[in-house]
């Protein structure tokens, strides 16, 4: 059985919790990936300005934010295209050591049973009711030693925020009351989990929310009887109270503190994001702001000293200088990040980023699957997200958030600590042709406040060393990868000597040369465009020429069923497709291959297409998958991602070509001015060429999702203009 389960026992303070098994889908050793972080000794308070552990020793928030749950789809985001344990792993190895969960009032009290859509990677979640997911959620989350900040995000299942019907802690569908309640109920609920450390009571006051006055808006004297409710269940938790004016304005707080029953939890939380500025123009300008409005309560000795939390704050990745940038003028929030990012540093404050979602969920203005541009984890949620900028590597969110992450005041803060590094390429499953070249990639920082510096990076491949890179980007190419199934990470050194490595990542070089063409049945579909004249049955195309292609897509999605295959005989295989386009090449529009290749499925820049095939006999019980690419991009290279999975009988996902526990992703080139010309040349590695080949896959159903990756100019795609699966007769 191709999984890996292990026990995990962990020991906090005096508690400790019980084993907890689970499935693990990664590879063995990895739970050792930036290991070298502190635990804290739980339960945690507050020592004046910090959050502190038991023995009274800065514990410093790195959080992230899943959301999903408090939406419409009533459950986390990304569980449809990876197994839960898979991305909790990777966000405790990408060096968060929180996460800041929303839930909706709607979401506890209705329950739903969760669609199977949401769940399309997890089968084993099918059918079970959001709160029961949740449940798992939190589980998965605190036995991999994440620690839990609960946030009541809304009141109805919906994407927040503005003047929604969720400005305030209540409304006409769940008054007060019923808040308060819910609460009590969570807390409840986590109370055993000691890991789960803290109640953000409400999300975003705003509009009419003031601090003080009326009772029907007093955010202030609410989030004291929400507080004090929540303590009476569990008095170890953080007790996180936003700021009003979407959690931005906490000037209240210096004449009006919050009082709780129980001392020494209180942590007030604030949200930033560059679109909260007018005409920013530096540092400056962004200190004094936050100083006025928040900034002040971490002062010393004060009334009103306690922590502060940044609990949301996030940019666009798809660009360098949404990520680091000098200028206001272009709307990136570049110059807006590095200026905050500089500011929690000075000030070292507890985060949160917004968010680690690699694709949106449902809500107003949001499309189910699109790329969620604000996300560290790229479109298919097994990676860093990185900027679309050629050539590869390029920055990543990742990154910055490591220079901010290690704490530099308080009790207990030492003057270094060791680094964060996690790999960014390549993508976990990446496939490539045997003796060629597999660039591997790292993001690798200490905290902007420490002493000490990154020395080098070596780069492993099934333990040995394969390069070692000593100057920022990380990056070697390694060189003539024989064929076979490796794992490779990342140990960054820094010039105190001190280390840490990255979580291990499953890639596979294929001897293609070696692989055997004997074929004992194919299914070909073709996806064409209104512009582009069908193919009749008798055309012969394909790098394996078939005739009877299946001709799909001339709308943008659907689906077809009762595939012919290569004899024209009905089959019991089905299509299903989704693409926010389809559009026509120049090359001419003649029969075979011509045909073929000159309609294609196009993404726009963070839509994906998506190509599922089902009910393969058992003649087809393995088989190879070509995948044909050729867009109409002009001067413009662009690089895509195909990525191929199934799921087998245990509901583990798994790729081909003997990768047991990722799918498989090749990367191709679609290149400048280059169009097919009567011949078909392999793509692999992100090198130039007009199809991928994807060999010694199994199961009777799969699912390829084209994901871009980068591009020479402004716009991503991968397109795809025609699949065969074909039967290896092995």
């Amino acid at each position: 059985m191709p999984t890996l389960r292990h026990l995990v026992l962990l020991a906090v303070g005096a508690c400790v919790i019980a084993p907890l098994a689970f499935a693990q889908r990664f590879a063995p050793g990895e739970i050792g990936c930036n290991a070298t972080r502190s635990f804290p000794v739980l339960p945690l308070h507050t020592n004046g300005r910090f959050i502190v552990d038991r023995l009274n020793r800065r514990f410093k928030l790195n959080s992230v934010n899943w959301y999903g749950s408090e939406g419409a789809d009533y459950v986390v985001g990304g569980l449809q295209l990876e197994p839960l344990a898979a991305i909790v792993h990777r966000i405790r190895c990408m060096g968060f050591n929180s996460v800041r969960l929303p839930w909706s009032n709607q979401m506890y009290e209705s329950d739903p049973v969760v669609g199977n859509y949401a769940l399309t990677a997890n089968p084993e979640l099918q059918g079970l009711h959001a709160m029961q997911i949740f449940d798992l959620v939190v589980r998965a989350l605190t036995a991999e030693g994440v620690l839990v900040i609960l946030d009541n995000h809304n009141s109805n299942a919906e994407w927040c925020c503005g003047n929604d019907g969720n400005t305030l802690w209540y409304n006409n569908d769940y008054p007060e009351s019923s808040w308060i309640s819910d609460w009590e109920g969570m807390a409840q609920r986590y109370r055993d989990n000691p890991l789960v450390i803290g109640a953000d009571l409400r999300n975003e006051p705003r509009i009419n929310a003031t601090w003080g006055g009326a009772a029907s808006t007093d955010w202030h004297a609410a989030a004291e009887r929400g507080g004090d409710a929540v303590q009476s269940v569990n008095p170890s938790l953080l007790i996180f109270v936003e700021g009003v004016n979407y959690a931005l304005d906490l000037t209240g707080v210096a004449a009006l503190p919050i009082q709780l029953s129980v001392s020494n939890r209180l942590v007030y939380e604030t949200h930033d994001y560059s679109f909260d500025y007018s005409n920013l123009s530096g540092y400056s300008q962004l200190a004094a702001d936050l100083n006025q409005e928040w900034g002040y309560i971490l002062t010393s000795n004060q009334s009103y000293t306690a922590p502060v939390w940044l609990g949301e704050f996030g940019n666009c990745h798809t660009a360098a200088n949404c990520i680091t940038d000098t200028t206001a003028s272009d709307g990136s929030g570049g110059l807006w990040f590095a200026s905050l990012r500089q500011y929690l540093a000075a000030n070292d404050v507890d985060w949160s980023w917004w968010a680690v979602n690699g694709t949106e969920t449902t809500g107003s203005g949001r499309t189910y699957g699109s790329e969620e541009t604000y996300g560290v984890l790229n479109p298919y949620w097994n990676a860093p997200a990185v900027s679309n900028e050629l050539p590869l590597p390029a920055l990543s969110v990742l990154g910055a958030l490591q220079t901010i992450a290690a704490p530099s005041q308080g009790p207990g803060v030492q003057t270094s600590y060791p680094p964060l590094v996690s790999m960014t390429l390549p993508l976990p499953g990446s496939t490539v042709a045997s003796g060629t070249s597999l660039l591997l990639a790292a993001a690798a920082n200490v905290s902007m406040s420490s002493i000490d510096a990154i020395s080098k990076i070596n780069f492993f491949a099934n333990g040995s060393v394969v390069g070692t890179a000593t100057s920022a980007p990380y990056t070697v190419n390694w060189a003539n990868v024989p064929p076979g199934n490796y794992t490779v990470s990342a140990e960054a050194v820094t010039a105190s000597g001190k280390t840490a490595f990255s979580e291990s990542i499953p890639v596979g070089a294929v001897d293609y040369a070696a692989h055997a063409s004997r074929y004992t049945d194919a299914i070909s579909i073709n996806f064409v465009s209104y512009a582009v004249t069908p193919m009749a049955p008798t055309e012969i195309a394909g790098v394996v020429p078939l005739a009877n292609w299946n001709q799909a897509g001339v709308a943008n999605s659907g689906t077809l069923s009762n595939l012919l295959d290569e004899n024209g005989v009905a089959t019991t295989v089905s299509v299903t497709w989704s693409a926010p386009n389809t559009y026509d090449t120049s090359i001419p529009d003649l029969p075979g291959n011509y045909g073929m290749m000159k309609g294609y499925l196009d993404n726009s820049n963070t839509v994906p297409s998506t190509v599922s095939v089902a009910g393969l006999p058992a003649s087809f019980r393995r088989y190879d998958v070509y995948v044909y690419f050729n867009g109409d991009n002009g001067s413009a290279t662009r690089v895509g991602n195909y990525r191929l999975t199934s799921v087998d009988a245990f509901g583990l996902v798994h790729g081909c070509a003997g990768q047991l526990w990722e799918g498989s992703t090749i990367t191709g080139a679609d290149e400048a001015d280059a169009y097919f010309s009567g011949t078909f040349t392999q793509a692999s590695g992100g090198s130039a060429g007009n199809y991928v080949l994807f060999v010694g896959c199994t199961g009777a159903s799969f699912n390829l999702a084209p994901v871009h990756a980068a591009s020479t100019d402004s716009q991503v795609r991968a397109p795809v203009n025609g699949i065969q699966v074909v039967a290896s007769g092995k």
